[in-house]
């Protein structure tokens, strides 16, 4: 694809990526907490308001993310909360749990009733400076991670982010490594879609032990091929899906042989960006000294 933001680059030519302590898969989960505004329609229904899918979000909040904190306790997973700014406003109680276990933070607009799509520049940098202002009087520091709400951007998106002090986005899910965009000081972490909790759900046919063995799949050829060179394993999950008893229970079990595997960074998309960052500063100063 023909993409202004990078540059193509194929997997086999690339030299090898190192983990910290000899690991070769990094693990992390991307856990969407979001909030849906009561008074617009949401993707799958025109209805204002709308009972059954503003019901099944909610639970999201209210019930899920609390049963999956006890998960990723049990296993020993820092989260990297997916968050839109409203959430800071709505739901303070989440907030102040993942600062309590240390959670990373990653940008997820205002709410996820507006897409960043569309946006008139005008308008958007306003809206993006507005979300920062509130992460900055909600968290530790401000996130430097952006999921655009249903992974939406425009193509000023990118700019206005680094112009805010954000480093890496997750939007583009077209590789299983990180690499550097077309952009100075930017670039992008690997975010799988195909293992996407919430993907899978809306195309029903979806089942608790599906779900675990499709994880488990994934799992498996990412940890035998990064044998060769370091890969990323991204869990895209989301509160009011996973977090439902029925699934819970498949996620924990898929979470602990995951991350008993000796062979497994088990980190944040934080922690993912930083090494990345920093190993390729390392290797220009090397190439240059």
């Amino acid at each position: 694809m023909d993409n202004p933001l990078y540059t193509y680059s194929p997997f086999n030519t690339r030299p090898p990526l190192e983990l910290p302590e000899g690991k070769r898969l990094a693990f992390y989960i991307g856990l969407n907490i979001e909030h849906f505004r009561y008074d617009l329609p949401s993707f799958q229904s025109p209805n204002v308001p709308d009972p059954m899918g503003g019901g099944w979000r909610d639970y999201g909040t209210r019930v899920g993310i609390w049963r999956l904190m006890e998960i990723f306790d049990e296993v020993g997973i820092r989260g990297s909360g997916i968050i839109n700014s409203d959430v800071c406003i709505q739901y303070p109680q989440i907030i102040e749990a993942g600062i309590e276990r240390d959670w990373a933070w990653i940008a997820h607009g205002q709410t996820n009733s507006i897409m960043e799509s569309g946006m008139e520049l005008e308008f958007e940098t306003q809206y993006l400076a507005d979300m920062c202002s509130v992460f900055d009087g909600s968290l530790p520091s401000r996130p430097t991670g952006w999921l655009g709400p249903g992974l939406s951007e425009t193509w000023n998106t990118p700019r206005l982010l680094q112009k805010l002090g954000f480093t890496y986005l997750l939007d583009w899910c077209c590789d299983d490594q990180p690499f550097s965009l077309d952009l100075p000081g930017m670039i992008s972490v690997p975010y799988h879609l195909d293992t996407n909790d919430i993907a899978l759900a809306l195309k029903g046919n979806f089942t608790g032990a599906s779900y675990e063995q499709m994880v488990l799949d994934q799992f498996e050829v990412l940890l035998e091929e990064s044998a060769k060179t370091a890969l990323v394993m991204a869990l895209p999950l989301h509160t009011f899906v996973v977090g439902q008893p029925w699934l819970s229970k498949y996620l924990l079990r898929a979470l602990k042989t995951i991350c008993s595997t000796p062979e497994v960074w088990v980190c944040t998309s934080d922690d993912i960006a930083q090494h990345y960052i920093a190993s390729t500063a390392a290797a220009k100063e090397l190439a240059t000294a």
